[in-house]
């Protein structure tokens, strides 16, 4: 009986990055672009780098037309049901190994052999079950983020709130919130325009308002006894992160006391665990939404807990992502600053990951 195309993905992709993927990566691939193919993916990712005459697209076409490359036919299209071989493609049923779509396949695998990432070679990935898009301005959304959106949701009291997302990457935080709690008024900032145009189109593809902002958390936040719409002026200021000047432009104005929630997922990889990380991650993910120097480990928690003090309501939450081994650290620093009810939390993994305090 021959194979379906999707475990045809799995047996070439097991062939070709054994080497980097592990078996149960091997599948999730396969699914992701047996999905992506369905959808018109070719079009998308067979750029010219992998043509029909590249020695990696003879490859793959000779995997997929005879089993392994073998002399013997993997499968004769005429001989195989409508809804498994073959994929309806611009109003015609065209064999899964023709030249766009094992074009598509070998870039994608001649990418992947680089250590790029899947969801930046797709342009998407899931999370909390909405489809998001990015690219390498951002980094890809992980399961332990779902996990913090999960607490967040579960904590958050009923009713209209005002919620802020702090470092918003590619928007999950703030969208998948507003999705979930859309009579809510969600505010998310970065530091990058360039995430912040990613976010935004994620907002507006997943039909959620988001009132994004670019702002560097470590320059001053516009906090005001009163809040106002947008600052006509331009009110710049310039702040040295790594030896590099960063222009910063405040886009909004506070209310002291109007957050009902402030949530974060800050830098924390210290720059000393580098080493151990994986290559994909290091050079293919914005080093600035993971690093953050060995001498000043929380120094982004910090600050988010000193103004966030300051925006959030009586009773109000501040929920934070962490790195594993400054949890403690992170808990101690809040209830030295007047947190109270701060509880570290662990994730799937038993790691200590997350943690919630209460503004007294």
């Amino acid at each position: 009986m021959a194979l379906v195309p999707m475990q045809q993905l799995a047996r070439y992709l097991q062939r070709e990055v054994s080497d980097i993927y592990s078996p149960g990566e091997i599948i999730a691939l396969s699914r992701l672009l047996f999905h992506e193919l369905r959808e018109g993916f070719p079009a998308m990712v067979a750029t010219g780098k992998c043509n029909h005459l590249s020695t990696t697209y003879r490859r793959a076409a000779s995997f997929f037309m005879n089993e392994g490359g073998g002399d013997t036919p993997f499968f004769r299209p005429e001989s195989v049901p409508r809804d498994s071989f073959l994929m309806n493609d611009g109003g015609r049923d065209t064999p899964f190994w023709d030249v766009g779509k094992v074009g598509a396949v070998a870039e994608v695998v001649r990418r992947l052999k680089t250590g790029e990432p899947v969801q930046y070679i797709v342009g998407r990935t899931e999370f909390h079950g909405l489809m998001l898009h990015v690219t390498p301005d951002v980094l890809i959304p992980r399961p332990e983020t779902e996990e913090l959106v999960e607490w967040v949701l579960d904590e958050l009291p009923p009713g209209k709130l005002k919620l802020l997302d702090v470092g918003t990457g590619s928007g999950c935080i703030a969208v998948v919130l507003g999705k979930i709690r859309p009579g809510s008024e969600v505010y998310a900032c970065d530091v990058s325009e360039r995430a912040i145009t990613v976010a935004q189109r994620n907002a507006r593809e997943n039909g959620v308002d988001v009132h994004f902002f670019v702002q560097d958390i470590l320059a001053p936040l516009p906090v005001s006894p009163h809040l106002f719409s947008l600052v006509t002026s331009t009110v710049s200021s310039s702040i040295t992160r790594k030896g590099v000047s960063l222009d910063v432009t405040p886009a909004l104005a506070f209310e002291n006391g109007s957050f009902h929630a402030v949530i974060s997922n800050p830098p924390y990889v210290l720059e000393s665990e580098q080493e151990a990380m994986e290559a994909n991650v290091l050079n293919h993910e914005p080093a600035e939404a993971l690093f953050v120097p060995d001498r000043t480990p929380l120094l982004f928690y910090e600050r988010i807990a000193d103004f966030s003090s300051r925006l959030l309501v009586k009773g109000g939450l501040l929920f934070f992502e962490v790195n594993r081994s400054k949890g403690e650290e992170v808990r101690t620093m809040l209830l030295e600053r007047g947190y109270r009810n701060v509880e570290l939390r662990r994730d799937m993994a038993g790691n200590p990951r997350m943690v919630r305090a209460v503004k007294p």
